[in-house]
């Protein structure tokens, strides 16, 4: 009797654990090596960027950089991160829920799809 392989238990990306992913990623060999706690600038353009977000449609990298210097910080927390985000949309008038699938199902950092 042939047994069936094992199932893979591989969960689905969750926004928290995506956030994670990019706060730990360098996008440079120069660059900040993140502890997947709180993230950059760069990091969070480089996530939007994969995630398609950067463009006519949705942002400029001025825009997300002039909403992420309010903050007055160098880095964000995922908290902090979700304000980032709703303030980002409410300025350009985009749909927060589509923004956060978009950023959820990107993929790791440096996949292009």
């Amino acid at each position: 009797m042939a047994s069936n392989p094992p199932i893979s238990k591989v969960k689905p990306p969750t926004l928290a654990s995506m956030f994670t992913l990019f706060a730990k990623y360098r996008p440079t060999l120069n660059s900040f090596q993140g502890d997947g706690k709180r993230i950059l600038l760069s990091q969070s353009d480089c996530w939007m960027q994969q995630a398609n977000l950067i463009g006519p449609k949705h942002f400029t990298l001025t825009q997300t950089g002039l909403i992420f210097f309010e903050f007055r910080k160098s880095t964000l927390d995922y908290e902090e991160y979700m304000q980032f985000l709703t303030m980002l949309c409410n300025e350009k008038q985009v749909d927060l829920e589509e923004v956060k699938e978009k950023l959820t199902n990107c993929g790791p950092p440096g996949i292009t799809s």
